[in-house]
């Protein structure tokens, strides 16, 4: 996939990590946009400290957004990637997904079947919220791996492609906690 040479990101949402990778991508990013709809003051309060720019709610962000990243608690990943394809309905021209949650394959997989497996990235971060380089990878997989990784070159998160298959960044963090 081809995106723009200052891409509008979306973040869901701007948790301690969500805030650090919205934090990191604003160098190569035309906005770094947040939900604000629904989101408690201390998220609100991170994401400004961050920097980032909060719209109305998740259909306003999935419609501006060249590329979405969910980075949520993992246990809610399907349900905002569900939120997120109800939003895009009859949308032609569909964002870059990264599902960059620590889920089980399977889930990347129904991610995949929602938004379209063309449409989604796999993504695992492994170490702590990253505001300088060396404590963080981010772990991408699907066939636009590259894309993303490419957004996040010479930042705090080290982006690392897995492969091509949708749901191999997922399988390798498993397996590395084991």
């Amino acid at each position: 996939m081809t995106l723009p040479k200052r891409p509008v990101i979306g973040v869901l949402h701007p948790g301690v990590m969500g805030a650090a990778m919205g934090s990191a991508l604003k160098r190569v990013a035309g906005a770094v946009i947040w939900a604000a709809a629904g989101r408690s003051q201390v998220t609100s309060k991170r994401a400004e400290i961050a920097d980032l720019v909060g719209v109305p709610d998740l259909a306003d962000l999935a419609r501006r957004s060249h590329v979405i990243i969910s980075i949520c608690p993992p246990q809610a990943a399907l349900d905002v990637a569900q939120q997120v394809a109800q939003a895009l309905e009859g949308q032609a021209d569909r964002p870059l997904y990264v599902d960059a949650n620590t889920v089980d394959p399977a889930v990347v997989l129904d991610v995949g079947r929602l938004l379209g497996a063309e449409h989604v990235v796999d993504g695992v971060v492994l170490g702590p919220p990253a505001w300088e380089r060396g404590s963080t990878v981010l772990w991408l997989s699907g066939h636009s791996a590259q894309t993303v990784a490419d957004l996040f070159t010479d930042s705090p998160f080290d982006a690392r492609v897995r492969g091509l298959e949708l749901g191999a960044a997922s399988a390798s963090a498993r397996l590395s906690k084991r």
